[in-house]
């Protein structure tokens, strides 16, 4: 189980009422934080916790967001390299997702300040040089973060956490 921590903006466009988050699940990358992005067409921004980990996906229509979330974070994975069962029992252990808001939760700040620096990234990319969504997603996939005072690659991350599990 892992929760959609979704911004007011993306809430009020959603049409959802945030539910209470649940107790963690067993999902390896915790939950993620999303924004809306108001590009054309509109996209949504979303970012894991652990990892700090981005990606981007056609915000509509907003009624399937969740599932095609799941599927975004699976082809994102499988792009930068984790192995093909440990991304399916990743995107199973996600489920059921629990649609969210962005306050209160511990790295709220830290978060939200990544998030932003996306968007921005995401924004630039998609309009500044017409890139795809896979091309946005590798781009976030390789910007430099700190996280517990480590600065690296969220690609990065992402395969040391799923490197250890496979141990």
């Amino acid at each position: 189980m892992a929760a959609l921590r979704c911004t007011k903006k993306l809430l009020t466009a959603m049409k959802v009422e945030p539910s209470l988050p649940q107790a963690s699940g067993l999902s390896r990358m915790g939950d993620w934080s999303l924004n809306l992005l108001h590009t054309r067409p509109k996209l949504v921004v979303a970012m894991s916790e652990h990892d700090r980990l981005g990606l981007v996906l056609e915000s509509g229509p907003y009624a399937t967001l969740p599932e095609r979330f799941i599927e975004s974070v699976r082809e994102q994975l499988l792009a930068i390299g984790v192995l093909s069962e440990l991304v399916q029992g990743e995107c199973d252990a996600m489920q059921p997702l629990t649609t969210t808001a962005t306050t209160p939760y511990a790295n709220r700040l830290s978060l939200q300040a990544n998030l932003k620096d996306y968007a921005w990234l995401a924004e630039r990319y998609l309009v500044g040089r017409h890139a795809s969504l896979a091309e946005i997603n590798a781009r976030l996939a390789d910007q430099l973060v700190s996280l517990n005072g480590k600065l690296e690659f969220p690609r990065k991350f992402v395969l040391e956490r799923f490197a250890v599990m496979r141990l």
